[in-house]
C-alpha cells in the first residue's frame, strides 16, 4: 500500500508539473520562461502584450519575458549575452548561421541537444521532418540536433526558368528549341525577321540583366552546357560526391564559346553583363527580347501582355547535356534552447510546440480566422478545407496583433500544399519546378549542401570566405572577357592557371572535406 500510494503521489507531482501531451495548459501551476526575440529592423513589435503570445500564455499556462532585439543591434546583443553566461531559456529566430551552431552546441555546450526532447514533446513539429527531406540539414557535426527549423516551402527546386517569346515563335512559323543549335537558328530568326512588327531593327534575341544574378543573369546560361554555375559558392558536386571548380567542367569551355558567338552575331544583349534588373525589364515590356531567364510570368515586373506572350520552356540541351542548379528549400534557424532551461525543457519543448499547431501556426503569420479575435478575421477555410487568406491589413498591420515572420513556422511542402491555397505565383513556380524535376534537367546534388549544411571551424571558414571573394572577382571578370572578345586555347589556358594561382585548388579542397564531413555524420 505504502508503495502503491507513493506512485500515486509521484504521478499527482507529474501531473501538477504538466499534463498529458494532447491537454491543456501545460502546467497548473504559472511557468515563466526567457526568450531572446530577434526582431526585424523595421518593424516595432509588442511581444509582451501581443494578441498572439497573450492567447498562447492562456492555453499554455506559460508566461514570457522577452528580450527583443533589433536586427540592426543583433550580432553584438547576441554575442555579449552569450559571453555573459547568463543566458536565456529561449533563443528565437535570428540569424544563428550552421557555423554558430556548431560552436555553440557541440563545442562550447551551450546549446542543448534536442533530438531526444522533440520525440517526446514535439508530435506537431516531429511529424513534419520526415517530409521533403527538410531534416537532412537538421543534425550537426556529431550527429545531434541543436534547434527547432523554420520553413515556409513552396515546393521549387531552381532559381531561374528558361521563357522563350512564344508569340514570336509563332509569327514566324519557329518550334519551340529543344538544343542549343535549333536556340542558335531561333536567336537568328528573331533578329533578322522582325517578329515584334513595328518595322524596326529593335529586337534583341537573348538578354539578362547581370552578369551572375540567380534569376535573369548570364550564369544562369551555362546549364545549358551541364554546368550549373550560380553565384553562391564556386564549386559544384558532380554525380559521384566529388567537388569540383565549375570552369574544369567540360562543358564550360563550350558555353563561354558560344555566348561570345551570340554576343559577335548581335543575338545576346550587349548590355547583358552590366544592366540591372531595371534596364532588363523595360527592355522586356517594350516587347523588344526573344530569349531570357526568371523567376516567374505572374506577380512580376512583366506586363500583362509580355505575361501573355512568354511560355516557359525546358533549357534547350548541348551536346555536354543540362544541369540546373538545384536549391534545397532547407529550414532556417527557429529556436534553440539553452543549458539555463534544462530543468524545464520538457515544458518550453511542449510550448513551442503548441505554436506549430496547423492554426496556431497559420494565424501567427496571417492573423485570426475565428470571429471575435482583436480584429476581423484575416483568413478563412475555404470549400477545400485549405487556409486561404481573406485580406491583408495594410501599412504591416498585422505586426500589431501576430508575430509574422518572428514566430515558429515549420511547413515543408508536401504539408504547406495541403494545407494553403496558394496564391497564383505560388502555383507557377511549383509546375516550373515540377517539370524541371520530371525532366531530369537538375543537377543531382545541390550546391546547397556547401552553402548551407557542411561545417568548417572558424579560421577555415574566414579562408573560405577571402578565397571566394578572390573567386568571384576571378570569374566575373574572366566570363566577360571570353563573352566579348572570344576564346583562344591562350587566353583558355591562362585562364586554368589563374585560377589555380589564385586558390582554387585549396578552395575546393576545403568544400570536398567539408562534404565528406557531413556524408559521414549523415550516413
Amino acid at each position: 500500500m505504502k508503495k502503491i500510494a507513493a506512485l500515486l503521489l509521484s504521478l499527482l507531482m507529474l501531473l501538477g508539473t504538466f499534463s498529458a501531451l494532447a491537454e491543456y495548459p501545460i502546467v497548473q501551476e504559472p511557468l515563466t520562461i526567457k526568450v531572446f526575440q530577434w526582431v526585424v529592423e523595421n518593424q516595432q513589435v509588442d511581444f509582451e502584450n501581443l494578441w498572439f503570445y497573450k492567447e498562447l500564455e492562456k492555453k499554455t499556462n506559460i508566461k514570457v519575458e522577452w528580450e527583443a532585439v533589433k536586427d540592426g543591434d543583433y550580432d553584438t546583443k547576441f554575442n555579449l549575452m552569450l559571453a555573459s553566461g547568463d543566458w536565456p531559456d529561449v533563443i528565437s529566430r535570428g540569424g544563428m548561421s550552421k557555423d554558430m551552431i556548431e560552436d555553440y552546441g557541440p563545442n562550447q555546450g551551450i546549446l542543448l541537444p534536442l533530438d531526444d526532447l522533440i520525440k517526446e514533446y514535439m508530435p506537431n513539429y516531429s511529424s513534419r521532418l520526415g517530409m521533403n527531406n527538410v531534416s537532412a540539414s537538421l543534425p550537426s557535426s556529431d550527429g545531434q540536433t541543436y534547434f527547432i527549423g523554420n520553413l515556409t516551402a513552396q515546393n521549387i527546386n531552381h532559381d531561374g526558368t528558361f521563357f522563350i517569346n512564344k508569340a514570336w515563335l509563332d509569327k514566324l512559323e519557329l518550334q519551340v528549341p529543344t538544343t542549343v543549335d535549333e536556340l542558335t537558328e531561333v536567336l537568328r530568326a528573331f533578329r533578322d525577321n522582325d517578329p515584334n512588327g513595328n518595322g524596326e531593327k529593335d529586337e534583341i534575341p537573348f538578354s539578362a540583366a547581370e552578369i551572375n544574378h540567380q534569376t535573369q543573369g548570364v550564369y544562369t546560361h551555362f546549364a545549358m552546357f551541364g554546368v550549373p554555375l550560380q553565384r553562391w559558392v564556386y564549386a559544384v558536386i558532380d554525380d559521384n560526391n566529388k567537388v569540383v571548380f565549375p570552369g574544369s567542367m567540360d562543358g564550360f569551355r563550350a558555353a563561354v564559346e558560344w555566348l561570345n558567338l551570340c554576343y559577335t552575331e548581335g543575338l545576346l544583349d550587349p548590355e547583358a553583363m552590366t544592366q540591372d534588373s531595371n534596364g532588363w525589364g523595360t527592355k522586356m515590356n517594350a516587347n523588344r527580347v526573344g530569349f531570357t531567364t526568371y523567376l516567374r510570368k505572374i506577380n512580376t515586373a512583366w506586363q500583362p501582355e509580355i505575361v501573355e506572350a512568354f511560355q516557359h520552356i525546358l533549357p534547350p540541351a548541348s551536346e555536354y547535356g543540362v544541369k540546373v542548379p538545384r536549391i534545397l528549400e532547407i529550414p532556417e534557424f527557429g529556436a534553440a534552447l539553452t543549458v539555463a532551461a534544462k530543468d524545464k525543457a520538457p515544458q518550453i519543448m511542449r510550448w513551442l510546440d503548441a505554436q506549430f499547431e496547423t492554426e496556431t501556426m497559420m494565424v501567427s503569420v496571417n492573423g485570426p480566422i475565428q470571429e471575435g479575435g482583436p480584429i476581423e478575421p484575416t483568413m478563412k477555410l475555404n470549400d477545400e478545407g485549405k487556409y486561404e487568406i481573406v485580406y491583408i491589413p495594410t501599412d504591416n498591420g498585422l505586426y500589431q496583433y501576430v508575430p509574422v515572420i518572428h514566430g515558429q513556422f515549420f511547413a515543408p511542402g508536401d504539408y504547406y500544399f495541403e494545407i494553403y491555397q496558394m496564391p497564383p505565383h505560388r502555383v507557377e513556380r511549383f509546375n516550373q519546378a515540377k517539370l524541371y524535376e520530371e525532366a531530369g534537367v537538375l543537377e543531382l546534388h545541390s550546391h546547397d549542401y556547401l552553402r548551407k549544411l557542411v561545417a568548417m571551424d572558424t579560421d577555415t571558414a574566414v579562408e573560405v570566405s577571402r578565397l571566394f571573394t578572390d573567386i568571384e572577382r576571378f570569374m566575373k571578370e574572366a566570363i566577360a572577357n571570353f563573352i566579348t572578345g572570344g576564346v583562344t586555347d591562350e587566353n583558355w589556358q591562362a585562364f586554368q592557371d589563374n585560377a589555380k594561382n589564385i586558390g582554387v585548388d585549396q578552395y575546393i579542397q576545403y568544400y570536398q572535406d567539408a562534404y565528406n564531413a557531413y556524408l559521414a555524420a549523415n550516413q
